[in-house]
Parts: C-alpha cells; sequence; structure tokens
C-alpha cells in the first residue's frame, strides 16, 4: 500500500470489520490472521448491530480524512456517492486509486 501511494501511511481496522470475519468463520481465517496484525490500528466502534460496510460510510461520511480500500463493489458504489473520499481496490494484480469524486476543489473534466 505504502509503495502505491508513495507515502507513509497507516492502515485502520474497524471493530466492525473484525466482528464480520470472526461471523464468517474458518473460510476467512486468513483475513482474519492480516486484520490482527499489530501493524494494523484498530478503531473503536460505539454502535452496536452494525454491518461493516454501514460503519465504513458512516466514518468516512463523518471525518473524510480516510481512503477507503476495499475489493467490494457494492461498499464502492456507495463510496463513489460521498465526495472527497479516493478509493482504492486491486484489479489484475495491480493497485488501482481512484480520483475522489466531485471533492471542493478538485478539476473539472
Amino acid at each position: 500500500m505504502m509503495n502505491c501511494l508513495y507515502a507513509k501511511c497507516t492502515a485502520y481496522i474497524t471493530d466492525c470489520v473484525i466482528g464480520e470475519l470472526e461471523k464468517l468463520g474458518p473460510r476467512f481465517r486468513i483475513a482474519m490472521r492480516i486484520a490482527r496484525d499489530p501493524r494494523f490500528k484498530r478503531l473503536k466502534c460505539t454502535h452496536k448491530g452494525v454491518y461493516a460496510d454501514d460503519c465504513i460510510v458512516d466514518r468516512v461520511t463523518m471525518h473524510r480524512c480516510y481512503i477507503v480500500a476495499t475489493c467490494d463493489k457494492d461498499l464502492r458504489r456507495r463510496l463513489r456517492k460521498i465526495p472527497g473520499v479516493p478509493i482504492m481496490y486491486i484489479t489484475r494484480s495491480q493497485y488501482t486509486v481512484e480520483r475522489m469524486p466531485d471533492a471542493y476543489g478538485a478539476p473539472r473534466k
């Protein structure tokens, strides 16, 4: 991720994402092991019973200081509606970073 962005960055993961990975079971144990890596900072969630996608969208809407990395097409579609939030994902073994949609001060086509 740092090689793609050419900058020092910190990876964060929310408690809702960890909880959803735990519910998915042993099929996603490798993803769970990666998520529990100490290099990832944990973000505490104050709400109860919210899906990970809703948690991410709410957090990004409130703060807008995150680059969201996801391969979930539905989550990317929801995030594109929020102005000023760049999205990072993997396609064909390459990292792709989308431009910030309709961000304040962003150049128009």
